[in-house]
C-alpha cells in the first residue's frame, strides 16, 4: 500500500459518509441533526485511520473507537449531567436509556420529516459512527471496494425508505459520483497489485482511474436523468408521509414539535424565528396534541385545504396577524388559536386541533409571509363556573383516553388535589395552581414525560420546563375525567416598534381543557401567563426568558391581574400544607435502574485503557533498563545491549533482520529503506559485528561508542515520525514483546554465521 495515493482513498471515502448523512436532511424538519451526525462521521473515519496507521489490531481498533464514540457523544448531548463535564454517570445512562426509548416508541408511530430528538440524534450518531469505522475498516484494512461503499448505501437506503421525496434523485446521483471517485481512489492505492508488470508508473496509476471514470460517470448521468422516468419515481417514499394535496382530508400522524421542546429552549434560545404584525399579543399556537400513548404526546390530524374561510369557531374578537418567517424551518405556520380565515401561501388546516401546516410538506422559507384572522374571545369567569361536567361522546373518548398502566400514584394525586373542588373549572384551577405554587422551571433538568420521568417530575424534583408541566397536567386532567390536550406554539414574543419578534426562548406549551363547549387554555408552567387568559387563570401575562437567574425561581409567583385565589373561594381546595402531608421531601427518584449497571463496566473499560497507556510504555522502559543492567560488566554484552535497542525500534517499524544478513548488509537495508543516511548506523552495526565474531572483546572506548550511536539513532528514527505515530508505536500490544523477539531474530542470524 502506498503512502501518496492513501490520503486520496481516505478524503474520498469520508466525502462519500459525509454525503450520505447529509441526505438523512429527507428524515427531519431541520438541519438541527447536521452538525453533532457530521462530527460523528468524522469521528469515526478518524479514530479508524489513525488506529489503523498505528496498526492496531482491529478489536483494539473498534474498542477505542467505542470509547470515543460515548464521550462525543456524552460531550455533544448531555454535558450537563457528566463527571467533570467528560464521563458519564449513571444518571447520564438513565437520560440516554429514556431518549432511546423514546426515540423507539416514536419510530412506531412519527412520519418524516420529524424533530432532531435526542433519541433520535443519539441513535443516529452512533449508527453513523460506527457506519464511517466500518467502511474505513472494510475499504482499507480488507481492501474491498464493495464492503467499503456498503455503509454510505445502506445509510441511503434507509433514508430513501423512510424520509420525504425532497432532493430524492439528486442526492443519489451526487453518491454514485462520489463512490466513483473513492472506486478510483482505492485503484490507484491499490493499482500495483494487479497492473500487468512492466506498465509504465504513469500508465499503471491511470488505468484505475480512466475506468472508473468510464463506468463512474454515465451511472452517475443515468441514475440523474433516467431514474425520474421509471415507474413509481414519482411515488412517495416507502414509509411516507399520507397524501396532504388538500383535494380530501388527508390524516397524518405527528409527534411534533413537542417532543424537542427542551432541545429548542437551549440551542435556538436566541434566534429570530417569526415576525407578527397584530394589533394585541397572544400565544402564537402551531398544533394541538390529542393522543398520549404513556410516553409522547402526538395527534392523528384531518387536513383540508386552508386557502378560503376556515371551519373555526367565529365571535366578534378577531385578531388579524401578518405572520414573516425569519428562521422557523418546520412545516407549522404559527397563528393565535382559533383561526378562522387564511391568506398565503398553499397550506392545509386540521379543524380539531386549529393546526395549519405548509402544503406537500415542503417546510418554511425566510421572507415568506400570510395573514390569519383568529377568534380570540375570553371565556366568561361566570360561564366557566356554571358548566356542567357533561361531555360529548366524541371529546370524551379521544380527549380522555389515557394508557392502561397510567401510573396510578399520579392519578391519585391528581384526585387529592381536586378532591374539594367542584365542576371542571374548579378542578382545572386547582390543578393549575397546584403547579405554580409547589414547582419551579428549570431547563437543566432531564428531559421527557413517561411514566417514571413523571413521577420523579411530580414527587421528587418538581423541577421542570413548560413541556413537563403542559404534559404532566393534560394527563392527570384526564386522569379526574378532564378532556384535555397539550398546545405548542410560543408566548407573544418582544415588542419592538408595533413588531412581536419570536425567538427560539419564546418556545412554549401548554394545556387545553375542554369547559362549557370550548377549548380553555390553563398555566401550569411559573413565569409563564397567557395574554386576555388572567381573567379566569389568575395568572398575568408574562414570558419569562430561559436562563434568566429571575425566571420563575420562585414558586407561587405570577398571581397578580384581576382574578387571585381569594376570588374564587369555595372553587378550589385548600392546598396549604399540601406538600408535608403527600411527603415530597421525602421522596426520592428511583435507584437501582439497569442504567447504573454499565457505569461499572465503562469506568472499568476506561480504567484498563488509561493503564495500558501508561503501563506498556514503562513496561518497555524498564525491560530495557534491566538488559543494559545485566550487561553492563560485559562488553560484549553490552554492545549488544544498544544493537538490541536500535534493533527493536526498527522491529516496531515493521523492518527486522533476516536470518541470512550480516549487521552490516542490515544497516545497508535499513539505510535504504528509512533513508536516513547515517554513519552512526554502519558503526553502531561494525561494533556489533566486531563484538559477536571478534576473538578478543571490544575496548571500552568502542562501548561508548556504541551506546552513543544507538542513542543518536533511535532519537534521529522518533523525530522523523509524527508525535501520534510515536505513541501509537509505543502503546500498541506488540511494543511489549518487539525486544525479546528481535533479539531471537539477531541470535538466530549470529548463531547462522558463527
Amino acid at each position: 500500500m502506498k503512502g501518496r495515493s492513501l490520503w486520496q482513498v481516505e478524503v474520498s471515502l469520508w466525502l462519500l459518509t459525509l454525503l450520505s448523512v447529509l441526505t438523512a436532511r429527507r428524515l427531519f424538519d431541520s438541519w438541527e441533526f447536521a452538525p453533532l451526525w457530521l462530527i460523528m462521521a468524522l469521528g469515526g473515519h478518524a479514530s479508524a485511520a489513525v488506529t489503523r496507521r498505528q496498526r492496531w489490531p482491529l478489536a483494539a481498533a473498534a474498542t477505542a473507537s467505542a470509547v470515543m464514540l460515548i464521550i462525543v457523544e456524552g460531550l455533544a448531548l448531555y454535558s450537563d449531567i457528566l463527571w467533570l463535564r467528560l464521563l458519564p454517570t449513571a444518571e447520564t445512562l438513565r437520560q440516554a436509556a429514556a431518549d432511546v426509548t423514546a426515540a423507539w416508541d416514536a419510530f412506531g408511530i412519527v412520519e418524516a420529516p420529524t424533530p432532531a430528538t435526542a433519541g433520535f440524534l443519539l441513535v443516529g450518531g452512533a449508527v453513523i459512527w460506527l457506519a464511517a469505522f466500518a467502511a474505513d475498516a472494510l475499504a482499507l484494512r480488507t481492501r474491498s471496494v464493495g464492503q467499503g461503499l456498503l455503509p454510505a448505501f445502506c445509510v441511503l437506503a434507509f433514508v430513501g425508505a423512510l424520509g420525504t421525496d425532497a432532493w430524492r434523485i439528486r442526492s443519489a446521483a451526487a453518491m454514485v459520483v462520489c463512490a466513483a471517485a473513492f472506486v478510483a481512489a482505492h485503484g490507484i492505492h491499490h493499482t500495483g497489485d494487479r497492473t500487468p508488470v512492466g506498465a509504465s508508473d504513469r500508465r499503471r496509476a491511470t488505468v484505475p482511474m480512466r475506468t472508473a471514470l468510464r463506468l463512474g460517470i454515465p451511472a452517475a448521468l443515468v441514475a440523474a436523468l433516467l431514474v425520474p422516468l421509471l415507474p413509481g419515481s414519482d411515488a412517495p417514499a416507502i414509509v411516507s408521509w399520507k397524501d396532504l394535496d388538500g383535494s380530501a382530508p388527508a390524516s397524518r400522524v405527528t409527534i411534533s414539535p413537542l417532543v424537542n421542546a427542551q432541545g429548542r429552549l437551549v440551542g435556538t434560545s436566541g434566534a429570530e424565528l417569526f415576525r407578527v404584525e397584530a394589533d394585541a399579543p397572544a400565544y402564537w399556537r402551531v398544533s394541538g396534541l390529542s393522543r398520549f400513548d404513556g410516553t409522547f404526546w402526538g395527534s392523528e390530524q384531518l387536513y383540508g385545504d386552508a386557502s378560503r374561510h376556515l371551519d373555526g369557531r367565529t365571535s366578534d374578537e378577531l385578531l388579524t396577524q401578518q405572520v414573516t418567517i425569519a428562521a422557523l424551518d418546520s412545516i407549522w405556520l404559527p397563528a393565535a388559536y382559533e383561526p378562522v380565515a387564511y391568506d398565503g401561501p398553499e397550506a392545509l388546516y386540521d379543524p380539531e386541533t386549529g393546526t395549519l401546516v405548509t402544503e406537500h410538506s415542503s417546510e418554511l422559507e425566510s421572507g415568506m409571509t400570510y395573514t390569519v384572522s383568529s377568534s380570540v374571545d375570553v371565556p366568561s369567569v361566570a360561564g366557566l363556573v356554571a358548566a356542567s361536567g357533561d361531555v360529548p361522546a366524541d371529546i370524551a373518548q379521544k380527549y380522555l383516553d389515557l394508557p392502561d398502566n397510567f401510573n396510578r400514584r399520579v392519578a391519585g394525586l391528581a384526585a387529592d388535589i381536586t378532591a374539594d373542588a367542584s365542576g371542571p373549572y374548579a378542578k382545572a384551577l386547582a390543578l393549575q395552581n397546584f403547579f405554580l405554587e409547589n414547582f419551579v422551571y428549570a431547563l437543566r433538568v432531564p428531559s421527557g414525560h413517561d411514566a417514571e420521568r413523571m413521577e420523579q417530575f411530580l414527587f421528587s424534583e418538581r423541577r421542570g420546563y413548560c413541556e413537563q408541566f403542559a404534559g404532566t397536567y393534560a394527563a392527570m386532567a384526564r386522569a379526574i375525567g378532564l378532556p384535555s390536550r397539550v398546545a405548542v406554539g410560543f408566548t407573544p414574543g418582544e415588542l419592538i416598534d408595533g413588531v412581536y419578534v419570536v425567538r427560539g426562548e419564546h418556545y412554549h406549551a401548554w394545556p387545553e381543557v375542554w369547559i362549557a363547549g370550548r377549548w380553555v387554555y390553563f398555566e401550569p408552567t411559573p413565569g409563564r401567563g397567557a395574554p386576555g387568559a388572567v381573567v379566569y387563570t389568575g395568572v398575568a401575562p408574562q414570558q419569562v426568558v430561559p436562563g434568566d437567574p429571575e425566571a420563575a425561581g420562585e414558586a407561587g409567583s405570577g398571581f397578580i391581574g384581576e382574578l387571585g385565589l381569594e376570588d374564587l373561594e369555595g372553587l378550589s381546595g385548600d392546598l396549604e400544607g399540601f406538600v408535608d402531608v403527600l411527603d415530597f421531601e421525602g421522596s426520592q427518584a428511583p435507584t437501582g435502574s439497569w442504567s447504573e449497571w454499565l457505569v461499572v463496566p465503562f469506568y472499568a473499560v476506561l480504567a484498563v485503557g488509561i493503564g495500558w497507556l501508561i503501563i506498556v510504555p514503562s513496561a518497555v522502559r524498564v525491560r530495557r533498563a534491566l538488559h543494559h543492567r545485566r550487561a553492563r560488566h560485559d562488553a560484549r554484552a553490552a554492545i549488544g545491549a544498544a544493537w538490541d535497542d536500535v534493533a527493536e525500534t526498527l522491529f516496531n517499524l515493521g523492518i527486522d533482520r533476516r536470518t541470512v544478513e550480516t549487521h552490516a548488509e542490515f544497516a545497508d537495508r535499513v539505510d535504504r529503506r528509512l533513508r536516513i543516511d547515517s554513519g552512526e548506523l554502519r558503526s553502531l552495526a561494525a561494533a556489533a559485528q566486531e563484538a559477536a565474531y571478534a576473538a578478543e572483546p571490544p575496548p571500552p572506548q568502542t562501548v561508548t561508542e556504541a551506546r552513543l550511536d544507538a542513542q543518536h539513532l533511535e532519537a534521529r528514527i522518533r523525530s522523523a515520525r509524527s508525535r501520534w505515530d510515536r505513541i501509537g508505536t509505543a502503546c500498541r500490544p506488540s511494543a511489549l514483546t518487539a525486544g525479546p523477539r528481535s533479539r531471537r531474530r539477531n541470535r538466530a542470524a549470529v548463531n547462522g554465521r558463527v
